[in-house]
Order: C-alpha cells, then structure tokens, then sequence
C-alpha cells in the first residue's frame, strides 16, 4: 500500500511539473510577455488556485469582423405573436412544379372557345382527373391555376366552383392517423392550399354547406387545421352575412346609370332623399355632348338653398372615388361655406362649488337651433351627382337642372373647383348668364 502511495505522489509531482515548466515565468499582474505572434500579446496575468492563466487580446490592427447582417423581416410573419391566425407558408417552386402548372394552364387554353360557365369549369376539372386520376400528380398547382380562373370564369361567387376545387384532392391519402400527427400537420403543401381556397371564399362572401363540410372530412380528417379553418368559417361568416346596412349585390348591373344610382343610394343616407336621371339628348336640344346625370337632393337641402345668400358663392367639387366592389365611380358635390356658430356668453364669475354630476342634466346656457346631417364642419352638403363624362360641360347642365327645382340658384354665383391630372385645381366661375370665366390654380 505504501509503495502505492509512493507512486500516486510521484505521479502528481510529475505532472505538476511538467504543467509549471510549458507556462513563461513572470511577475504576477505586472508583466507584458510579447510572444512569436505580432499580432497578439499576453495582457494581465492572474492567478487562480496557484495557476497562471493568460488573457488574450487583439491588437488594434486586426480588423474585427463585421456583425452579422440582420435578417430582412418577412411580411408574412405574425407582427403580433399572440396572433393565432394561420398564415400559409410560401414554398419555392420546383422545375417538377413549374412543369405542372404549365399543365394546368394548357388544359385551360384547350377550353377557350367554350363559353366560360360552370359546366366549362367542371370539364376542366374532369380533364385533369381523367389524366392524373391514380396519383394526383400536381393536384395543388392545377388547384392554384383553377382558382385564379374563377374571377374569369365569373365563378368566384358560386359554391359549386369551389367543390370542384376541393374534389381534386385526392381521397383518405391526407388524413392524418392521430391527433400528434395532425399538430404537426400532415402534408403541409397541400393544407396549405385548401387554406387558401378557404380565405378566398371568405373574401368572396361564399359560405360552405353541409356538403361541402363532409368533402373536407373526407379528404383531409376531422383534426387537421383545414377542418379547424372551416369550422370556424362556417361558424362566422353567416353572422356578418346580413351585418352591412348598405349590401351591395354580389352581381353589379351592366347599366351604368344603376350603378351610379347604388353608389349615390349609399352615400346619400337621408331617407328624404330623391334620385333624379337626365339624359341630355332628352331635355337639350342641341347638348355638347351625349352622356347621363344621375342626381341626389333632399327636401331639406333645398331648404338650406332657400337660406343661402346671393352675396356667397357655392361650389362644385370633385371629382371624388367611391368603388361598388371592384366598379369605380366618379362624383360630385355641391357644397357651401359653414354659417359660423353664435359664441356662447360664459359668466365670469362662476360658482365654484356648483359642480354637476352625471345624474345631473347640464343647462344650457343659449338656445341654438340643431344641425342636420347636411351641414357638417367643413361645410354644407347641397346635393351630390354623378355623370356619364365627369366632364365640365355636363356639370354645368347639372346646375341648370337643379334651378328648375332650387329657384333661389339662379341667383347664387357657382364655383367650380375640379381636379384635373397633373395641373393641381382648376377654378371655373358660372354666373347665371351661363358665362365662363376661367382659370388655372
């Protein structure tokens, strides 16, 4: 045991040793040691349980390097990370998939000359079954070139479009075989775009049914997140489907007088208030030109009319955007300065303790009259149009019309302030002598 012992306490001296001599000798917390390398010198030595363990630091002439570049923030990223919405992920396009998606679109380009219905869809769609009816190869990229075939189709609005979309997945394949799978979602590409047909049929208004709940089930299981998605849009979108009290019709009129008048419906929100059509191949002899005026005018604006002074002129202006949809319109205003408000008296000396509460009515300290819905802040609403030409010459016939009906215009001098493109406001003048005297602003 003790020639043992002996060794072990040789071994130690040993290697104590060996670790002493491979570190320079110096002065503790003093010395600078320059070693082989110019680059690099030996700063501050300490010592710890008896051991000398050196600092390194790099002089100043090596460039440090660059930080590392921050990453550019992805749009698609959740800004708000308590946000639980799911965003599809964007996947790079392989030569596989760029050839599939030609594909598609040349099963499109061989039913041109069909007119573009429901039943033409549904033959697409049947013509990339017959063919890839087995395997479904590049079933997701002849779904993505088929729904942005419906706009053109004029389908985007019909529910049977969009189980078409969803019978070409392919059948029991996707569905995931536990609840663990389906968290870690199976076949993330191909939910990823039936999460897509989804958000476009919300945006559309399109509400799934019964039947179109069952195809889901069928091809992508009770737990994925293609299912959690229609749930929830089956259980939303029926209570914001009659939320709007102005709907606008899935299907616009082609008439452009019916538009004009479901734009001025909207806008023109007094229930007094009167729609009015003029052609000006029908009230003027000899017009400057063929379009149509679409007026809007209550009884109580012709009332403010009434009251408005000859000495103030009114204005015309516009032309403003109001969209039905994806249909735009042009219109105007006729509008007056504001009548500026009577200053309320306060007493200087007002009783300090005489507080009121909110049980308490406040006393009004002068009688003014209550405004109407016409006369805002910036100014008083006197009627609104809109035209076939938005043109200068058929505003003017717009006004000639309103005096037939507001005597008191004729009288009232007529500012027209309309925004031209690239020549900032141009100012016209009318009188009632039908003279223009204009210029540019």
């Amino acid at each position: 045991m003790q020639c043992i012992a002996r060794l072990v306490i040789k071994r130690q001296k040993l290697l104590s040793s060996l670790y002493h001599s491979s570190v320079p000798s110096c002065k503790e917390n003093k010395d600078i040691i320059s070693t082989d390398k110019e680059n690099i010198q030996i700063i501050k030595k300490e010592t710890d349980t008896g051991l000398m363990r050196p600092k390194f630091e790099a002089s100043q002439d090596i460039q440090s390097p660059p930080p590392p570049e921050e990453d550019q923030p992805n749009p698609r990223d959740r800004k708000n990370k308590i946000d639980m919405r799911f965003i599809p992920k964007t996947y790079t396009k392989t030569p596989q998939a760029i050839q599939f998606t030609k594909k598609s679109a040349l099963i499109f380009d061989s039913l041109e000359s069909k007119p573009k219905t429901l039943q033409t869809f549904k033959t697409a769609c049947n013509i990339y079954l017959d063919k890839e009816g087995l395997y479904r190869r590049g079933h997701v990229e002849f779904i993505y070139a088929a729904r942005d075939k419906l706009k053109e189709y004029n389908l985007n609005y019909d529910l049977n479009a969009y189980k078409a979309l969803m019978n070409v997945f392919p059948k029991e394949r996707l569905k995931p075989r536990s609840k663990i799978e389906a968290e870690f979602r199976r076949y993330p590409k191909q939910q990823d775009c039936a999460i897509e047909v989804l958000d476009t049929m919300g945006k559309n208004g399109v509400i799934p049914d019964v039947q179109f709940y069952n195809l889901i089930l069928s091809v992508f299981g009770e737990y994925s997140h293609v299912t959690r998605k229609l749930q929830r849009t089956m259980y939303w979108l029926p209570k914001f489907k009659h939320a709007n009290p102005w709907p606008i019709p899935k299907l616009l009129p082609d008439n452009k007088i019916e538009l004009a008048k479901l734009a001025l419906k909207r806008m023109a929100f007094d229930i007094n208030n009167e729609l009015t059509v003029w052609k000006t191949t029908e009230t003027e002899e000899n017009p400057n030109e063929d379009t149509f005026i679409v007026s809007a005018q209550s009884e109580k604006q012709r009332e403010l009319i009434k009251k408005l002074s000859p000495d103030k002129a009114v204005f015309v202006d516009g032309g403003y955007n109001v969209y039905l949809r994806n249909v735009m319109q042009t219109y105007f205003v006729l509008r007056a300065d504001p009548e500026h408000e009577p200053e309320v008296k306060v007493d200087e000396e007002e009783d300090l303790f005489n507080w009121t509460t909110i049980f308490e009515e406040e006393k009004p300290s002068s009688i003014v009259p209550k405004k109407s819905v016409h006369e805002q802040e910036d100014g008083v609403i006197l009627g609104m149009c809109i035209t076939g030409s938005s043109t200068r010459d058929s505003l003017v016939s717009w006004i000639r019309y309103l005096q037939d009906s507001n005597p008191n215009l004729e009288h009232i001098p007529v500012v027209f302030t309309l925004k031209t493109v690239g020549q900032g406001t141009d100012v016209v003048k009318y009188d009632q002598q039908n003279q223009k005297q204009s210029s540019a602003s």
